[in-house]
């Protein structure tokens, strides 16, 4: 079992000032919106290569601003080989970025985060919060974990970013659930009580039940869907965990559904400044649909769903937590993967979808009513513009040059 200590490493980072000693302009990129909307923290990926790039580096922009980044090693070859940054821009607008030697290395505010914890036996007193669990990288279950095994903290991996919280029920229920949170700062990590119960930070929000909660995975066969449930041994471990991006893989292999056979990955990746998660599902099945969708609630009257030329879209607004607060959940698919509305299924709204090349991907959000003042949502009609800003960004991302 892998520990790590995050909280003892990013103190030792902050013992050293940052020193923007600039010395080499190394290189330079063009970003570019093309669309006639504007864009909010958009995201930009450049390759990188550690003989492109300084030891030290800082990204500044046209005006001479500093632009936080972070290094992904995506591929796990123990380099990384993604830069990740975010940009705002105007409308039919760009800006150039440049990479800059420094001293020493920038740190940044971390805005997202993943939580993974576990224990060697469970306490039946405290099943889901407690001091004994410790933070891993990664995890096996140890043997068919069920509901209530109480052996991961939370009962599976949160992902958060500073506006929202997910997690994963890491049982045979496989399914997602919301954390709701009343503060910007970073929290799953650091829950101490119950989290069923409203606190400063914030709290569990859905009851999801045998539904598929806010945007759970499923197949979809015969008017019904199917979550992944019956597995061989599953395994969660954490790709990245930087300052404006986190992603979880959650691997199932030998995925039973009838008398078919599969492994089945998952990705789940979250930005800083936003509340969607990007849900990327690949398997070996072939010419078969997925489903997803969004929990009923009995004081939703209808569900909203649009389609446009690149996405679709679906989302509920209203009164609609455990303790009738408001709630807007969303969800995003790409066109390409033909996204069909199948109505009330199994206390959930359903959404299904073809696979492309052995893979899908959508996306998933929500907003809740208690959130920081700064940065609530007040009305589903903000809500609606919220998904459509999103997707228009995600189908639509900004040109990168390197001049």
């Amino acid at each position: 079992m892998l520990f790590f200590n995050k909280s003892f490493f990013f103190s030792m980072m902050l013992i050293t000032p940052f020193l923007a000693c600039t010395k080499t302009n190394y290189s330079e990129f063009l970003i570019e919106n093309l669309n006639d909307f504007s864009t909010e923290y958009s995201s930009v990926t450049i390759p990188y290569s550690i003989d492109d790039f300084p030891t030290s580096f800082v990204l500044v922009d046209q005006n001479g601003t500093e632009i936080p980044y972070q290094l992904d090693d995506l591929d796990q070859d123990g380099e990384p080989e993604t830069l990740f940054f975010q940009l705002s821009l105007d409308a039919n607008s760009s800006a150039n970025i440049s990479v800059h030697d420094t001293q020493n290395k920038p740190e940044f505010a971390f805005n997202t985060d993943i939580t993974i914890k576990v224990r060697d036996k469970k306490d039946p007193e405290n099943m889901q919060v407690s001091s004994d669990f410790q933070s891993v990288q990664q995890y096996t279950e140890t043997f068919d974990f069920k509901q209530d095994n109480g052996l991961v903290f939370l009962e599976g991996p949160g992902w958060e970013s500073n506006l929202i919280g997910y997690r994963l029920y890491f049982d045979d229920r496989n399914r997602i659930d919301i954390f709701g949170k009343s503060t910007t700062k970073l929290a799953l990590n650091d829950i101490s009580e119950t989290y069923h119960e409203r606190r400063a930070w914030g709290a569990d929000v859905l009851k999801v039940s045998s539904s598929l909660g806010i945007g759970t995975p499923a197949l979809f066969e015969s008017n019904k869907f199917y979550a992944i449930e019956e597995t061989g041994t599953k395994s969660m471990k954490i790709i990245s965990d930087g300052p404006l991006r986190s992603i979880l893989e959650i691997s199932y292999p030998e995925w039973k559904i009838d008398s078919q056979e599969t492994d089945v990955s998952l990705e789940l990746e979250i930005h800083a400044n936003h509340r969607y998660t990007e849900l990327r599902l690949d398997t070996d099945l072939e010419d078969v649909e997925f489903a997803t969708g969004l929990v009923m609630h009995p004081a939703i009257q209808e569900i909203v769903t649009q389609n446009k030329d690149t996405y679709s879209y679906a989302y509920t607004w209203g009164k609609q937590t455990d303790l009738d607060e408001t709630l807007g959940m969303g969800i995003i698919i790409p066109q390409k993967l033909n996204p069909r509305y199948q109505g009330e299924l199994q206390e959930t709204y359903v959404f299904s979808m073809e696979n492309v090349e052995s893979n899908i991907s959508y996306r998933f959000l929500a907003a809740w009513e208690l959130e920081p003042e700064s940065v609530r949502i007040e009305a589903g009609t903000d809500f609606e513009a919220y998904i459509n800003q999103i997707a228009k960004q995600w189908q639509s991302p900004l040109k990168v040059t390197k001049k």
